[in-house]
């Protein structure tokens, strides 16, 4: 069976964005600017970037039945992305997050859905099963349940069907994320300060790559990133530009790195093709910005790395 498709199974809201002169500090008073809301969601805007590309994509999240969800959704359908296997529950409460920027920085303020089980049922399973990706997060895949499976049961059976799981660690918070189901993952992705507290909590990328991890991809902002795989490390530099606007470049990057990893198998490639995507996305407003063909990502490329 040839695999094409991919499954994004989380987040997806109504960005509320503020621009502040500075970051403010405990205790601080600052007047901020507010900008026009847009579609959001980590994991939505991971899809919707991928689906870009002319990938078959799947988008999954267990979401209320009301007027913003069904805005989200008609959204995302307009992107080319599925919705057909969206978990319906009105006790969860509507979707949104609160940017808040400041120069090349951000912070994203995500108020909890209070969701603690997410039933699979057999034709999201199957969706999911048949998948080449499902890309995820700790936080999404934690309440993980089918039938009697819990979450760790539910990645090994997918697992088992050619399904490789992907995570998105992002800033990683111990405290938050169960980190024991890092061990079922195949592809994940930290930034340098997830990185660097998934270390203080005593989890090495070596150790995910020995366990059989196919690769753990550092991003480091304007620095690049680095690959993590069983021949070893591979950094790739980061691209001077003109920063407008950070928002959505790791989900960019995620989605950008798939892309070229299912079409072409190279991992060094997927680094380099998906460092040019992100960085090209931080031109551009919106965390959807990074949506773009495959042609647009190389002719970047070529302006700035001159790549034939």
């Amino acid at each position: 069976m040839t695999r094409r498709h991919a499954v994004f199974f989380g987040d997806v809201a109504e960005d509320e964005y503020y621009v502040a002169p500075y970051f403010p500090s405990a205790g601080d008073k600052v007047i901020v600017h507010e900008l026009e809301r847009q579609f959001g969601g980590s994991v939505a805007n991971a899809a919707c970037i991928y689906a870009g590309y002319g990938m078959p994509t799947s988008f999954i999240s267990q979401l209320n039945s009301g007027a913003l969800t069904q805005r989200l959704l008609a959204q995302l359908r307009e992107q080319d992305v599925d919705t057909a296997h969206v978990i319906f529950d009105e006790t969860v409460p509507d979707s949104h997050c609160i940017v808040l920027l400041s120069g090349e920085q951000h912070i994203v303020l995500i108020p909890t859905l209070g969701i603690t089980r997410s039933d699979i049922d057999d034709d999201a399973f199957e969706r999911m099963a048949t998948a080449e990706f499902l890309v995820t997060t700790l936080t999404d895949a934690k309440p993980f349940r089918r039938g009697e499976q819990k979450a760790a049961e539910v990645l090994e059976a997918l697992r088992a069907r050619g399904t490789k799981i992907v995570v998105d660690l992002d800033v990683y918070n111990p405290e938050n994320h169960d980190s024991h189901l890092l061990e079922h993952c195949d592809i994940l992705f930290v930034n340098a300060l997830g990185a660097q507290r998934l270390s203080e909590s005593g989890t090495s990328i070596d150790e995910l790559i020995a366990g059989g991890a196919t690769a753990v991809i550092v991003t480091r902002d304007s620095e690049g990133c680095e690959l993590h795989s069983a021949d070893g490390i591979h950094s790739v530099p980061g691209i001077p530009v003109d920063v407008v606007d950070v928002t959505g470049a790791g989900d960019t990057f995620t989605s950008s790195f798939l892309f070229a990893y299912s079409n072409g198998g190279d991992l060094r490639e997927a680094a380099e093709f998906a460092n040019a995507a992100a960085t090209r996305a931080v031109t551009r407003t919106g965390a959807r910005a990074g949506r773009a063909t495959a042609e647009e990502v190389q002719a970047f490329r070529r302006s700035v790395q001159r790549v034939p």
